[in-house]
C-alpha cells in the first residue's frame, strides 16, 4: 500500500493529509505555470509504507534575507529588455557576473545611465569588458556597462586625449565625483561588440559598496518570466574518492507530461557516501536563450542537506566556478555538470551555512528519499524525487583511481621536484585532492632539446598562479637564454612567457595545468595589412586594419606611427584597428608598424597610403535627388 501527498511549497502547514493509492515509489513533479511570478510549485510523492513520515516546512529560510532597492535603476537601453545571458551563467573559467541585454544584433544603440551618479572608472582592454564605464550612484551601488563602442562626447574626448598623452590604448583609471556627473537616463555611450564579446550586446552589472556583484534581476527590472528551470540530467559521485578520481554516474530521468520521473524506482549504489551533480538550465518568456539556474537545493529524508544561491560575490572569486562544476567532465566531453556539494577547497560564499557540504551518508542499507529543487530568480522552481539505497553487492564502475606521482591536497601548499621539473603550489591551488601524474619525453632530435617535454593533468583545474621550474638539458650561452620562452598549453589555451633564469633553471608562472616545455624563439612576428595593401587609397573605408601574429606566443607590444607621430589602434584578437579620425585627414601618409613578441623579437614594416574623397554611388545619389524632389512637391 502506497500513500500520496500533494504539497504546496509555499504552504506553512506542519502536517499533511494522506491519500491512499496503489503505485510505485514516486510520481513525477507537476509543473504548473500560472501567469504571476509568485509561482506555486506542486510536487506529488508516492511513498512506500515504511517511508511515511510527516514532512517539515520545506521553505525555511536558508539564506539571509536582503532587500534591494526596486524601481531605483532604469533600463540602460532604449528598447525593451531581453536577455541573452543571465547572472551566474556557466562560462569558461568564470561565472557570468551580470546580465547580457540584446541589442537586436546591432551595434551603436544608445546606452543610458541606470541612475544618477558619476563616472567613477573607465576600463579599456583587449579581452574581457572591452570598453567599459563604471557609474557610482548615490545609494552606494555601482553599475557597469561593457562591450561599448564610443563614450559620450565629453568623456570620449577626455579618454582619447589621455590615451594619446600616454601613447597607450588600454586603460584602467579612476575618476572623482566632480569630473563626470551623470543624471538618470542620460546618454553615456553606444553599445558595441568590443573585448571578449562574441556578438553585439550590452553587458550590465550592479555591484554593492563592498564590490560584490549582485544579480541585477533582484532590482525589479521588467522581464516577464513564469517558466520554471529545466533539469536535463542527474548524476552521483562516489565521495570516498576525490572528484578527480571518480566518474559521474548518470541517474536516468524521463520527461513525461506530468513532469520528471527517475527511471529506476530505487538507485542502488555500493558506496557509503555520495554527492549529486546536475545539468540544468533556465528559460524565460521573451528569449530563446538558455540561462543558468539561480538556486539549487538537495533534501534528504525531508531535511535540507545542501543549497547554493548564485548572488552576492566578487568578480575576483568568479574562478571558483571550476570548483562548482565537474571540470574534468567538461574538459573531456563538454558537458557542464554542476556539483551539488561543496568541494573542500571551494572558498566561494554561495552556499547555505545552515546545511552540510552536500555529502550524503549511507551508513546503512535503508533507503533515503532525495529531492532536488532548482529555482530561478523570479521564484519559479522545478524538482525531481527519487530513492537512493546502499547495496554492497551492486557493481559500481564509477571509481577510476589514476596513477599519481604526488597527491596534492586542498588547503595545503604542495610541491613536486623530480626529473628536472619543479612545481610549487600555494594552499589555495586545489579544490579537491589532485592525483598529480607527470609524463615526460625529450625532443626527437636530442641536439635540439632545451628541456624535457612534460605533461601533467591538463584535464584538471588549478585555482591560481603556480610556479614551474624547468632545467636545461645542456649549457647554453646567456644570449641564447634571452630568446628562450616557456610554453604551456592544453586543449583550450596556450601561453608563452619569458622566464626568469637562475643558473640553468628557468622559472615562470601559469594558472592552468597541461603540456610545458622550453622553446627557443628567434622568429619575429608577422605584420600584414587586412583588406588593403601598400600604396592603397582609402576613400569610403572607415577603418584601417593590421594583422599582427606570433607563431609561439602573443604580441607583447604593438606600436604605430603616422608620419612619425603615435597613432592609436584598438585590438580585437590578432587584429589591430585604427578608426579614421581628425588625426588622419585627406592626404598622403607613411605608416610605420612595430610588433614585439614575448622573446623580444621585433618586426618593423612601413606602408604608404592615401586618404581621398569618398566615391559617391551614382544610383544612390539619384535616389537621394528623387526623394528630395518628392519632399518638395509634398510641401507645395
Amino acid at each position: 500500500m502506497i500513500e500520496m501527498k500533494v504539497e504546496s511549497q509555499k504552504s506553512k502547514a506542519k502536517s499533511r493529509n494522506f491519500l491512499l493509492l496503489s503505485s510505485s515509489i514516486f510520481s513525477p513533479t507537476l509543473n504548473h505555470q500560472p501567469s504571476t511570478l509568485n509561482l506555486q510549485h506542486y510536487t506529488i510523492y508516492l511513498l512506500p509504507f515504511f517511508l511515511l513520515l510527516p514532512f517539515k516546512n520545506l521553505h525555511a529560510q536558508y539564506f539571509p534575507s536582503k532587500n534591494y532597492p526596486t524601481n531605483y535603476f532604469s533600463n540602460p537601453l532604449g528598447i525593451p529588455m531581453q536577455l541573452s545571458g543571465n547572472f551566474g551563467e556557466l562560462r569558461r573559467e568564470h561565472f557570468h557576473m551580470g546580465i547580457d541585454l540584446r541589442t537586436n544584433q546591432k551595434e551603436n544603440l544608445p546606452v543610458y545611465a541606470a541612475a544618477s551618479g558619476y563616472v567613477s572608472r573607465i576600463k579599456i582592454e583587449r579581452f574581457g569588458y572591452g570598453r567599459a564605464i563604471y557609474i557610482t550612484h548615490d545609494n552606494g551601488y555601482t553599475t557597469l556597462y561593457a562591450h561599448l563602442n564610443n563614450f559620450y562626447d565629453t568623456l570620449h574626448n577626455f579618454v582619447k586625449n589621455k590615451q594619446y598623452a600616454e601613447e597607450q590604448w588600454e586603460q584602467d583609471f579612476l575618476l572623482t565625483p566632480n569630473q563626470f556627473p551623470v543624471n538618470k537616463e542620460q546618454f553615456i555611450a553606444f553599445s558595441g561588440n568590443t573585448g571578449g564579446s562574441q556578438g553585439p550586446h550590452l553587458h550590465f552589472e550592479i555591484r554593492d559598496e563592498k564590490g560584490n556583484n549582485i544579480n541585477p534581476l533582484l532590482f525589479n527590472f521588467s522581464i516577464e518570466d513564469n517558466k520554471p528551470p529545466i533539469i536535463d540530467r542527474l548524476y552521483y559521485y562516489d565521495r570516498n574518492f576525490s572528484t578527480y578520481s571518480t566518474k559521474p554516474i548518470e541517474i536516468t530521468i524521463q520527461k513525461t507530461k506530468e513532469g520528471l520521473l527517475v527511471k529506476d524506482s530505487v538507485i542502488y549504489v555500493n558506496s557509503n557516501k555520495i554527492s549529486l551533480g546536475v545539468i540544468a538550465r533556465d528559460i524565460t518568456n521573451t528569449s530563446a536563450f538558455k540561462f543558468g539556474i539561480y538556486q539549487a537545493e538537495v533534501w534528504v529524508d525531508s531535511a535540507m542537506a545542501f543549497a547554493f544561491r548564485l548572488n552576492d560575490f566578487s568578480y575576483d572569486d568568479s574562478r571558483y566556478i571550476n570548483a562548482c562544476t565537474d571540470y574534468v567532465t567538461h574538459y573531456t566531453t563538454g558537458r557542464n555538470i554542476q556539483h551539488l556539494s561543496k568541494l573542500p577547497g571551494n572558498q566561494l560564499n554561495i552556499f547555505s551555512t545552515n546545511t552540510s557540504d552536500g555529502i550524503i551518508e549511507l551508513n546503512d542499507t535503508l533507503p533515503k528519499k532525495i529531492e532536488l529543487v532548482v529555482k530561478d530568480v523570479a521564484g519559479n522552481s522545478n524538482s525531481i524525487n527519487f530513492v537512493i539505497q546502499k547495496k554492497e553487492s551492486i557493481e559500481n564502475a564509477s571509481t577510476v583511481v589514476p596513477t599519481a606521482d604526488e597527491l596534492l591536497l586542498p588547503n595545503v601548499a604542495g610541491s613536486y621536484n623530480q626529473n628536472n621539473i619543479q612545481l610549487d603550489f600555494n594552499e589555495f591551488a586545489f579544490y579537491d585532492t589532485l592525483p598529480l601524474h607527470i609524463t615526460y619525453a625529450t625532443h626527437p632530435i636530442k641536439s635540439m632539446a632545451l628541456s624535457n617535454q612534460y605533461t601533467f593533468n591538463p584535464q584538471m583545474p588549478v585555482h591560481n598562479d603556480y610556479q614551474v621550474g624547468l632545467s636545461l638539458l645542456q649549457d647554453v650561452a646567456d644570449s641564447i637564454k634571452k630568446k628562450i620562452v616557456m610554453v604551456l598549453k592544453n586543449k583550450t589555451s596556450k601561453h608563452a612567457q619569458l622566464p626568469i633564469w637562475k643558473g640553468n633553471t628557468a622559472t615562470a608562472t601559469f594558472n592552468k595545468l597541461g603540456f610545458v616545455e622550453l622553446v627557443l624563439d628567434t622568429v619575429p612576428p608577422t605584420i600584414n595589412p587586412s583588406a588593403w595593401k601598400n600604396n592603397f587609397t582609402f576613400r569610403n573605408q572607415t577603418q584601417l586594419v593590421i594583422q599582427a601574429k606570433d607563431a609561439i606566443g602573443e604580441i607583447k607590444s604593438f606600436r604605430a606611427e603616422l608620419n612619425g607621430n603615435w597613432l592609436m589602434f584598438r585590438r580585437k584578437g590578432d587584429l589591430f584597428i585604427y578608426d579614421f579620425d581628425d588625426r588622419c585627414p585627406l592626404g598622403e601618409y607613411e605608416l610605420k608598424i612595430i610588433a614585439t613578441d614575448e622573446a623580444d623579437n621585433i618586426t618593423e614594416k612601413i606602408f604608404s597610403f592615401t586618404r581621398a574623397l569618398p566615391i559617391v554611388n551614382k544610383s544612390k545619389k539619384k535616389t537621394l535627388v528623387k526623394k528630395k524632389a518628392r519632399s518638395k512637391k509634398k510641401k507645395r
